[in-house]
């Protein structure tokens, strides 16, 4: 038992597996494959032994989906993110709800949307009465997000476990490791330097008042904001009783009956992110509005009777694939990639998506 239960070779050679799985081919991970053993025994006993140390962040900013500020861990460090979120993923599971669907195995977009028009259907009674959706976001999320308060969240979770002190102790150092880490200090930038000056202060780590922010990019970040947003999960679903309800991140999706109905819920929902969580509902992207108009939610706009991809989706797809030498076969397999996503959620719905997809990039196709 002991200090084994979390930190031994096993553990981090899965950690290892899982994140070369979508890095293998960065400049980092094929160095990193060089003396790949030996490198994994001196980064177990640097844990082992508490010496570890999150070493330098890349730092640059994308553009799209809209301008944020990305810090990028080195690849020896995303291997001891995936070693922590492997033990804490259980705990999450078990206290996360039903209708989180961001950063989480067997979620993610296509079936929030599937979730979506669940709840739509059933608060219309299948689209025979009228009903009103909320959008509500989180201002300056990840930038905002206290530190101490996550951390507190993490510990309450993790103590309550049947595991031994030694487990405990270690997943709290670990978690503490990178909930106190400030990237800012150790950093290289790359990219498109003149972004920068283009980012808005409330996105960027640089300007985050004290003790607030996590990194955009980091995976465990993304395990993170999952812990502390559901408190929030939590609080609409039982306190406030609203079962229709989704979110992803910091984009949620509250259904009524009526407009009156929402806006009682936004306002007990302001004080309670406010007073609780130190955080923030941006005004300007809070909507209430007749589902009959559509919703537009992770790059989908859902009406009633279908659901549509947003162009901003099929001109990043189409940038993308213009990035690719493609040949005849590789023409085939992005189109079963376009096909494939969809056959996951309402086959009726989602022809839809597939129509206009193939109509709007039957362009590229022709190239």
């Amino acid at each position: 038992m002991g200090m084994s239960e979390v930190f031994n070779y096993k553990k981090i050679y899965r950690a290892y597996l899982a994140c070369r799985k979508t890095k293998r081919g960065t400049e980092n991970a094929l160095k990193f494959e060089i003396s790949l053993e030996r490198k994994l025994m001196k980064l177990l006993d640097e844990l082992k032994t508490k010496a570890y140390v999150p070493g330098r962040s890349i730092c640059f900013v994308v553009e799209n989906p809209t301008m944020r500020e990305i810090f990028a861990a080195d690849f020896r460090d995303r291997v001891v993110h995936h070693v922590l979120v492997n033990e804490l993923e259980k705990i999450g599971e078990e206290m996360f709800i039903f209708d989180s669907f961001a950063c989480r195995k067997k979620k993610g977009t296509h079936l929030a949307i599937k979730r979506l028009r669940e709840h739509m259907r059933k608060i219309t009674r299948n689209y025979k009465c009228r009903a009103w959706y909320m959008q509500l976001d989180i201002s300056g999320f990840f930038m905002s997000l206290d530190r101490n308060i996550l951390y507190e969240m993490l510990k309450k979770a993790v103590l309550r476990q049947n595991k031994p002190y030694g487990w405990k102790r270690d997943v709290l150092w670990l978690a503490k490791t990178f909930i106190l880490h400030k990237p800012i200090e150790n950093y290289v930038k790359k990219g498109e330097l003149s972004l920068f000056n283009l980012l808005p202060k409330r996105k960027s780590l640089f300007y985050a008042a004290r003790g607030k922010g996590l990194p955009i990019g980091n995976y465990s970040s993304q395990f993170f904001a999952n812990v502390y947003m559901n408190k929030l999960d939590q609080f609409i679903k039982r306190k406030l009783k609203c079962k229709n309800y989704v979110r992803y991140v910091d984009d949620l999706i509250l259904l009524g009956e009526n407009r009156t109905e929402l806006l009682d819920l936004k306002k007990k929902i302001e004080v309670f992110v406010k007073n609780e969580l130190g955080l923030d509902l941006s005004d300007k992207k809070t909507k209430i509005e007749s589902i009959e108009r559509g919703i537009d939610f992770l790059g989908y706009f859902m009406k009633p009777t279908h659901t549509l991809v947003r162009r901003r989706v099929v001109k990043n797809l189409k940038t993308k694939i213009a990035r690719i030498q493609i040949s005849p076969p590789a023409t085939y397999v992005l189109r079963a990639g376009l096909n494939s996503p969809f056959t996951k959620g309402e086959e009726k719905n989602f022809s839809l998506c597939r129509r206009e997809m193939s109509l709007r990039t039957e362009g590229f196709w022709r190239q």
